[in-house]
């Protein structure tokens, strides 16, 4: 079998490696000169770590990755509620969340792949149109060469060329409030003592979250869709912000950096058409609470080439139709209910984790246990 896969990201590269070494002829396409380095996601969950462990890629997670064993739920006068990863040890065999930006582990996946005889890297070329028929698929790059193959995954990103190229539509929205990522060097437990490495803070119907990175935290507040971009990147604005929910925090933190972004929801109408499949943010995009959107395109991609692997063009077709079926009834409306927020969420969350079958469902949930096949 002859396969190529569009886009050098951490879905791209999950699909080619599971190819590859299954002992397809793999040609990989990235448009860029080499992996993206920018910031991204950053959150990886239980399957997702144990999909990289299966291809010898997890050693970048567990080295250096923050282990998150708890999720906490605050208000600034104490904890509200704790769910501890302990609850599924006998599920998964990571029971918790690693925090370590995806260009840390991205490297991992292109080096196996680049000792495996039957892969090819072609970065720098883009492709720029795609033909196909009843016989192979063909990848036309700029320039006019063309790629042949008996079927193509594109992992070419939230603007694939190949998505539009092929007519399938990708209907969506953008969330109305856009999200401001500050990272800090200081530790926030100052004021939040004993703040677990992924924390939801609440007060008033506002709330803010700290992500512990290896080198810092992430704090992040939403963005009212009224704000201009230069307004929420003001010092004095984003101290004001930080107050309303955290009063106790009287100056801004030291901070490294920070960016402002918008996030959109879109499914695209189909994950497949003819020899062409699509994964990851080619064919779902959804909001960034929760860190699912990269875990469900790596998911895409093992369910996809594996499928294509070990039946052929019709079984990579139907398990892209049941990746689209997981990504409407439970990715998206999922990460849409994290963003619920607000005094009655803080509630509902109080007494899920005094249940412990409901905290360990919630859990379940939140890591995605019930979103992929291992």
């Amino acid at each position: 079998m002859k396969a190529i896969v569009v886009g050098a990201g951490p879905v791209g590269l999950t699909a080619a490696l599971i190819l590859a070494e299954g002992g397809a002829e793999v040609t990989l396409v990235e448009k860029r000169e080499g992996l993206n380095t920018a910031s991204r996601a950053s959150t990886f969950h239980p399957p997702t770590i144990e999909i990289l462990d299966r291809l010898g890629c997890a050693g970048p997670l567990l080295a250096e990755g923050v282990a998150v064993e708890r999720i906490q739920y605050r208000t600034p006068e104490g904890v509200a509620a704790e769910f501890a990863f302990a609850l599924l040890a006998g599920e998964t065999r990571f029971p918790c969340r690693r925090h370590l930006e995806q260009a840390r582990v991205t490297p991992a996946l292109l080096a196996r792949l680049a000792r495996r005889p039957n892969a090819r890297l072609r970065f720098g070329a883009e492709v720029v149109a795609v033909e196909q028929d009843g016989q192979e698929v063909r990848a036309v790059l700029a320039g006019g060469e063309r790629l042949a193959a008996d079927a193509l995954i594109a992992a070419d990103g939230a603007h694939s060329r190949l998505r539009a190229a092929l007519g399938i539509g990708f209907p969506g929205f953008a969330y109305p409030h856009r999200v401001l990522r500050l990272m800090t060097e200081e530790d926030p437990s100052a004021l939040l003592p004993g703040l677990a490495p992924i924390s939801y803070l609440h007060r008033g119907g506002r709330s803010l979250s700290f992500l512990r990175m290896p080198e810092c935290w992430r704090i992040i507040i939403r963005v009212p869709p009224d704000t201009p971009d230069s307004a929420a990147l003001d010092d004095g604005w984003i101290l004001a912000r930080l107050g309303e929910v955290l009063p106790a925090c009287s100056r801004l933190p030291r901070t490294l950096h920070r960016d402002l972004y918008a996030a959109s929801r879109h499914l695209a109408d189909r994950f497949h058409e003819g020899r062409v499949l699509l994964a990851g943010d080619a064919a779902h995009l959804t909001n960034t609470r929760g860190g699912m959107n990269m875990n469900a395109g790596i998911h895409d991609a093992w369910a996809i080439a594996r499928a294509l692997l070990s039946g052929g063009l019709a079984a990579a077709r139907a398990a892209a139709e049941e990746r689209r079926r997981i990504a409407a009834e439970k990715l998206l409306p999922r990460t849409d209910r994290s963003v619920t927020g607000g005094e009655g969420w803080l509630e509902r969350v109080r007494a899920i984790a005094a249940d412990p079958a409901a905290a360990r469902a919630f859990l379940r949930e939140g890591a995605m246990l019930d979103m992929v096949a291992l």
